[in-house]
């Protein structure tokens, strides 16, 4: 059948409303007014005959334009998910680095042995028969649909993931402060970890600033801090944190909370809960409520985030971007957004995939995928490196579900990453073996450890 310019138009309006729908086909009422509208237009043309649509939804002239903005954890698992799906969509993913690495692995990196090996993007996307663009995305425009990015290179999308990530900040700029961002500080760390071997250190405070940030960070790098210490005999080391949270990993429930506290009290590790922290002068570590001071020798922490604030895209005060549990953006037609940039307010990469899963079905959906998308219920999973073992914990924050916390030693999900992801997960999985990357080296490590005391 021959489609005339204006029945073109028409696919194309009723593919932008199926995506904004969530893949679901759109009110009746919505329907008939965009047909008629259409027609309309169409009839005010001379010598242009009408053509009726022949199904609910049209055939495409070409595959749909999908732009993936971002190199983490959700613009992979939107990636991969796509393609798991069976979605007949051309991808291109566009990312400032050539790189992946897992971050939620980077608590471990001063410690560990193995390197980090991380994922080549261009050849993640080859896998998966997509295109990559490095560069970073700094602006869209809506009214044509272009990503336009910061080196002026003009990329037209039908459907646009944003999944760039949050903008780490330093909470404090000052010398006693180690601000970890990821790997990139474990030298830094190591440094302090050898003050604290040959006592030119003793007293650590590991300090979570206010404000959205990572969860599991600061509790890590303090449990592996107090089993270096006891490795290296360093039993004057005074450790302590000092959180904002009611209680540890407050986000996790009841259950798992209780457990981090035996745990601290086991490590010697000193918890100031309810509590916010800043350095104060000389040495002095001055916390509130009750305007108290601490000594302290040197400061941990880890940088408080903020959102992309794109321009071309609405946000909130703090710059985050709000979405509809389809991770669809508000007054953006065909764009979308996942992981740490939205403004869900934990920020964990595991929730990041479950947004990225929600935005692929979507997508896929849209692309003639028999698929019913299923909206973002925020299952969180986390894993605590508590220095002699690992603990898995889970609970459903999505605020229908009670206080379900879960903590246990062995693994309740596979595979056992730190970060799981349905699609990333197990590719990542098999792309780096047991390097770094992922939880494997370690808890194979802690079970020749257990098994040798055992001995």
């Amino acid at each position: 059948m021959n489609r005339s310019v204006e029945t073109v138009a028409e696919s194309e309006l009723m593919w932008e409303r199926w995506v904004n729908e969530g893949g679901r086909p759109p009110p009746q009422a919505v329907a008939d007014r965009e047909h008629a509208a259409v027609t309309t237009s169409r009839g005010a043309r001379q010598g242009r005959r009408q053509v009726s649509l022949d199904g609910p939804f049209p055939r495409r002239r070409r595959r749909r334009s999908v732009i993936i903005a971002g190199g983490g954890v959700a613009a992979l698992e939107t990636l991969l998910g796509l393609r798991a799906l069976g979605a007949d969509v051309h991808v291109t993913l566009v990312a400032p680095g050539p790189q992946f690495v897992n971050r939620s692995m980077s608590s471990r990196q001063p410690f560990a042995v193995k390197r980090v090996r991380g994922l080549h993007l261009e050849r993640v996307a080859a896998d998966v028969d997509a295109h990559w663009h490095r560069g970073s995305v700094d602006r869209i425009d809506r009214h044509r649909r272009h990503v336009v990015t910061t080196e002026g290179v003009e990329l037209t999308y039908d459907a646009l993931v944003l999944a760039v990530g949050a903008r780490p900040e330093r909470a404090w700029d000052c010398d006693r402060v180690l601000t970890y961002h990821d790997g990139r500080d474990a030298s830094s760390f190591r440094l302090l970890l050898r003050r604290l071997r040959d006592g030119s250190a003793r007293r650590v405070a590991f300090v979570r600033p206010p404000g959205p940030t990572w969860p599991v960070l600061l509790y890590d790098l303090a449990f592996m801090t107090a089993m270096d210490c006891v490795t290296h005999g360093c039993s004057d080391a005074q450790l302590s944190i000092v959180t904002p949270e009611r209680a540890p990993l407050a986000v996790f429930g009841t259950r798992v909370s209780a457990e981090v506290g035996r745990l601290l009290e086991e490590h010697g590790i000193a918890l100031h809960a309810g509590s916010y922290a800043a350095p104060g002068p000389g040495g002095s570590l001055r916390v509130r409520p009750g305007d108290r001071r601490f000594e302290v020798d040197r400061i941990v922490t880890q940088p408080r985030l903020a959102g992309p604030r794109l321009r071309g895209v609405p946000c909130e005060r703090d710059g985050f971007i709000h979405t509809d549990a389809f991770g669809r953006v508000d007054g953006l037609d065909g764009v979308f957004a996942a992981g740490d940039a939205t403004s869900f307010p934990v920020k964990h990469g595991g929730l990041a995939a479950q947004q990225a899963d929600a935005v692929a079905e979507v997508i896929a959906a849209a692309a003639g995928v028999e698929i019913e998308p299923k909206p973002f219920r925020p299952m969180l999973r986390g894993v605590l490196l508590a220095g002699d073992t690992a603990r898995f914990m889970r609970a459903d924050i999505s605020g229908g579900g009670g206080d379900d916390s879960t903590v246990s030693r062995e693994p309740m999900w596979a595979p056992a990453n730190k970060v799981y992801g349905r699609y990333l997960s197990p590719y990542l999985s098999r792309q780096v073996g047991d390097a770094a990357d992922v939880l494997q080296p370690y808890l194979h490590q802690t079970r020749v450890r257990s098994a040798g005391v055992a001995g």
